[in-house]
């Protein structure tokens, strides 16, 4: 259950249909008649053209007359998509990337500097206009629409970049479209750029799902997870958290993690992987397997090594045994359950110990997961896999709920 990990995320920060539209943070209704016609502008994008990439097994029909127009990198390719509009929309393949929410915040501020250069005038000002997250078929998107100034006095203009991130079994795409309005026109072509790098998926999970987060109704990220079963039948599990959130009207804070965890059929933990970048920079890394008894976890934090033996040395919990112990709870008469999980965001250097508790005074919640201070109720069906949850923190309230699903989990 990829929910712990975004939970503690929440409680331990370093510092759905898809739609076209961001959740804005800024009310348009303040803008002038002028700004909101130009926002309210759209297209139908009714043209395109043929995208080939062999090395990402690429071949297909792209909206928007796709155009290379850099693949100077052999890990980075460039194309302009005409839509008709006064700008083309660019999208971008990368094969290294930091992640969804961190690598769209770095072609932003890219693009930020483009547009200074093109129209020989200096940013003076922006704000983080829009936030969203969705789906393209089965993969997350995040979006980030920003709402700049160049220059001074008279000579000010206003601009809006759109932007769109999200990551497939191999790459990265980016896409972004410097001007206002044409909003579904841009998300039909940054669908469609997706859609050819999956057009020739393998997908043989044994489970996925995917969760949309938002924190006091913003939507600021996702979280997703695969479990595929291996030929010993063992479980490997892949988990991808991206989040982008508000800090101010101008600044956003970034995090991209990935787990690459192995469990038994019985959801006990084998060995785990995992790293996380924030605000651009490698935050942690982790490893941590079973050797001579004793686990071990060897890593660093802030740039700062870290090696310890876990005084814990039995069963820990694996992300796929909370499916298989949930689904037993459930059908149990037992009030409730203990556990032992290692979670580095919480403590890297320790086995954690965790209750899961049936509840009933909520009719959205009915299951409770205590992880010291950390309270997070939720809802779960019979076969252990989980609809959507919530915690309160302060004055925050982080939400997670269910928008993609296939397959379920292996009944225990």
């Amino acid at each position: 259950m990829k929910l712990l990990k975004s939970a503690a995320l929440f409680l331990f920060p370093a510092t759905l249909s898809a739609s076209a539209n961001a959740e804005y943070l800024i009310n348009l209704a303040d803008f002038p008649d002028w700004f909101q016609q130009s926002m309210a502008r759209e297209t139908s994008v009714e043209t395109s053209g043929k995208m080939v990439i062999e090395r990402l097994n690429v071949d297909a029909q792209v909206k928007g007359k796709p155009v290379l127009q850099d693949s100077g990198s052999t890990d980075v390719w460039y194309y302009t998509m005409d839509i008709g509009s006064d700008s083309p929309v660019e999208c971008y393949a990368f094969l290294e990337f930091d992640g969804a929410a961190n690598s769209l915040h770095a072609i932003v501020e890219h693009s930020l500097g483009g547009a200074e250069q093109i129209n020989g005038k200096a940013l003076s000002g922006r704000f983080t206009l829009g936030l969203d997250m969705g789906m393209v078929g089965d993969t997350p998107y995040l979006q980030l629409d920003t709402l700049y100034n160049l220059g001074e006095g008279g000579e000010k203009v206003a601009g809006v970049l759109k932007g769109l991130s999200g990551q497939t079994e191999q790459s990265l795409q980016i896409c972004v479209h410097n001007e206002m309005g044409y909003q579904q026109a841009f998300f039909d072509v940054f669908s469609s750029f997706v859609q050819a790098f999956t057009a020739n998926d393998q997908q043989p999970e044994l489970y996925e799902a995917t969760y949309r987060m938002t924190i006091n109704g913003i939507p600021v990220g996702y979280s997703q997870e695969k479990h595929t079963i291996d030929q010993d039948g063992d479980i490997a599990t892949v988990l991808r958290d991206a989040m982008i959130t508000p800090v101010d009207q101008v600044a956003v804070s970034r995090s991209d993690s990935q787990t690459l965890e192995w469990s038994r059929p019985d959801g006990s933990l084998i060995n785990a992987r995992e790293y996380t970048i924030e605000n651009g920079q490698l935050a942690s890394q982790f490893a941590i397997s079973s050797a001579e008894d004793a686990w071990q976890v060897t890593g660093q934090m802030q740039g700062k090594e870290v090696s310890a033996t876990l005084e814990y040395n039995s069963w820990l919990l694996s992300s796929f045994g909370n499916y298989t112990e949930t689904a037993l709870l459930l059908a149990s008469d037992a009030p409730s359950a203990d556990y032992h999980i290692w979670l580095s965001d919480a403590d890297p250097t320790s086995a954690l110990p965790v209750t899961f508790t049936k509840i009933d005074e909520l009719p959205d919640a009915n299951l409770q997961f205590d992880l010291g201070p950390l309270t997070l109720k939720y809802l779960a069906t019979e076969n252990g896999s989980f609809e959507k949850g919530s915690i309160a923190q302060g004055g925050a309230v982080l939400i997670l709920e269910k928008v993609y699903s296939k397959g379920q989990p292996v009944m225990p």
